[in-house]
C-alpha cells in the first residue's frame, strides 16, 4: 500500500507495519529529487539507510524533521551521495542532542569509513583527538552466509535486515573481494533494496530463490551510461517479466522522464515523499 506525503513531520514510529519512506530517489548529481536516501519504520524502531549530501537539508527543509531524531543509520558504501550528511549526524548528536546515533557496521567497513572518509573532519577537536566510537555507537552484524555471498545479520528492535555484500566498484571484472564495500539490504525477508550494483542477475536469481519478496527497489542507470558501476534500465528490462512487475526503480536522474517504467513492466519509479507499507 502506498500512502502519499506526510503530514507535519515524518513518522519515525507507527502502529508496528513495515514502512519504508524515501527522502529522495535520485542519483548522484540530482537536485530535484534528492539522493536515494531511505528510512525503514516499524513500531517504535527505524533505521536510516545512507545519508547524503543532500539529505539533511531534505529532511530539514521538505520533511520538517529535525537532524538529531535519525537514532540509528546503515550506510551501504561510503559514495558522497550515501555519507556526505553522516558528519553532520555526528557532530550534532557530540554537540548539540548529546546523544551518539547508533551505526549498523561491520569491523571491517568501520576501519575503512573512518580512515578513509570520516576521520578528516571529526579526528580533531577542542577536546583532543577523537575517533569513531566518541561519535556513534556501533551495531555489530553477525555473518551468517560466507558463500555464495556474503551476508550478515542483525535486528534493530522489530526490524530484521539481512545485508548482503554487492559488487558495485570494481578493480577486476566479476571480482567481490576486489571491489569497494557495497552492501545490498533484505528488510524482514520481504523487501529487497540493492543499493548501488552492478547487474548482477545471478545474485538477484539467488535472493528470489532463498527470500519470499514482496518487492524489490533497484538502483537503476537511466541513461545507460554508467553500467559499469550501476544496472541500467536497458539491462533490468531483460529480467523476467514476474520479478519486474514487483520491482519499483530508483536512484534515477532526469531521463527518467521520458520513460514509462509501469508500461515496461515495472511496478514505476520510486518517489520520494511517499511511504510504502506493508
Amino acid at each position: 500500500m502506498l500512502k502519499k506525503g506526510f503530514e507535519e513531520k515524518l513518522e519515525l514510529e507507527n502502529e508496528g507495519q513495515l514502512s519504508i519512506f524515501f527522502a529522495g530517489t535520485g542519483s548522484a548529481f540530482s537536485k530535484s529529487n534528492f539522493q536515494t536516501n531511505l528510512i525503514v519504520v516499524k513500531g517504535k524502531d527505524h533505521v536510516l539507510v545512507d545519508c547524503g549530501t543532500t539529505f539533511t537539508y531534505a529532511l530539514e527543509n521538505q520533511y520538517k524533521t529535525q537532524v538529531s531524531s535519525i537514532k540509528t543509520v546503515f550506510i551501504t558504501h561510503p559514495h558522497a551521495d550515501h555519507i556526505g550528511s553522516l558528519e553532520e549526524i555526528a557532530l550534532i548528536g557530540r554537540y548539540v542532542s548529546k546523544t551518539k546515533p547508533s551505526l549498523i557496521i561491520t569491523d571491517a567497513f568501520k576501519k575503512k569509513l573512518w580512515k578513509e572518509s570520516l576521520k578528516g573532519g571529526l579526528y580533531y577537536s577542542e577536546e583532543g583527538k577523537l575517533g569513531f566510537d566518541d561519535y556513534f555507537n556501533q551495531i555489530k552484524p553477525v555473518l551468517i552466509y560466507k558463500k555464495p555471498y556474503e551476508v550478515y545479520e542483525v535486528n534493530v528492535g522489530s526490524i530484521n535486515l539481512k545485508i548482503i555484500r554487492t559488487r558495485h566498484i570494481t578493480t577486476k571484472p566479476d571480482s567481490l573481494k576486489d571491489s569497494q564495500i557495497s552492501y545490498g539490504l533484505i528488510i524482514d525477508n520481504r523487501i529487497f533494496f540493492t543499493g548501488d550494483t552492478q547487474f548482477n542477475p545471478e545474485q538477484l536469481q539467488w535472493i528470489c530463490s532463498n527470500f519470499k519478496l514482496d518487492q524489490i527497489f533497484a538502483d537503476c542507470d537511466v541513461s545507460g551510461y554508467a553500467e559499469g558501476v550501476h544496472e541500467s534500465y536497458k539491462q533490468l528490462m531483460t529480467l523476467d517479466s514476474e520479478l519486474k512487475k514487483n520491482m519499483y526503480l530508483c536512484h534515477y536522474n532526469g531521463m527518467a522522464a521520458k520513460k514509462d517504467a509501469v508500461a515496461d513492466g515495472f511496478a514505476g519509479f520510486a518517489e520520494a515523499g511517499k511511504y510504502y507499507i506493508y
